[in-house]
């Protein structure tokens, strides 16, 4: 796997595997313990995309790093994965 630096991410366009464009990196989660990225905060395209995901409180949509499939030029994330994450929120 490629080695790419958390600076080259921010500012990146994420879309989802369907064609959404969900919005752009704004920061990441890093887990203490590991040095793992756990989550992406992303800022919305619309507020109609932010209203149908997890946001933080500063409302940027939490996207979860292991919805993540491909890094190129934007960053393709699993709608599917997505979708799970909203059912947990509502739980």
């Amino acid at each position: 796997m490629a080695r790419i630096f958390a600076s080259k991410l921010r500012g990146m366009s994420v879309l989802t595997d369907k064609g959404l464009r969900v919005g752009q990196i704004y920061d990441m989660m890093v887990d203490e313990s590991n040095g793992k990225i756990t989550a992406m905060t992303v800022k919305p395209e619309s507020k109609e995309t932010a209203a149908s995901l997890p946001t933080d409180e500063s409302g940027n949509i939490l996207v979860p790093f292991a919805a993540v499939q491909a890094i190129r030029d934007y960053i393709v994330v699993s709608e599917r994965n997505l979708a799970v994450q909203q059912l947990k929120k509502q739980r």
